[in-house]
């Protein structure tokens, strides 16, 4: 079966834009240059994509039982020339603090994150790469 999401985008002011989703949650859509209220679209489309991989990276972490002490992801995206100015190239980077997590095993769970499971990835034309930074001193390669 097909699965469809809806949302409702009001215009307020300018470029400025509200989304609002059927359960009431809202996000600020802001393309204006100055006097920003929220994110502009496509700094929208890098934090959907970093949030939907850590979503299985975080669970994949809690399914081995390891604490999560700190996670962040920064994320930075090259775009075309001219219009549309799509996204070609987005490297990721996943600073992980999570003791008892190797090196190999983070990496994997970022693969499958980022390669299998995360949709908004799997919408994108655009070659994503990541990183993984285990901050946690017992890290190993392993």
């Amino acid at each position: 079966m097909t699965q469809v999401k809806t949302t409702t985008i009001h215009h307020l002011v300018g470029k400025r834009f509200l989304g609002v989703t059927p359960d009431g949650m809202q996000l600020m859509i802001d393309g204006e240059a100055h006097a920003k209220t929220g994110m502009n679209p496509m700094e929208v489309l890098l934090n959907a994509l970093g949030a939907c991989a850590a979503f299985d990276v975080v669970e994949m972490i809690r399914k081995r039982r390891l604490d999560l002490l700190s996670y962040r992801l920064e994320l930075e995206g090259d775009r075309a020339d001219g219009i549309p100015a799509y996204f070609t190239d987005i490297r990721v980077r996943h600073v992980i603090d999570a003791p008892g997590l190797a090196q190999k095993m983070a990496e994997r769970f970022v693969d499958l994150a980022t390669n299998k499971y995360c949709s908004v990835a799997a919408s994108l034309n655009a070659t994503i790469t990541f990183e993984v930074v285990l901050t946690h001193e017992d890290a190993v390669e392993a």
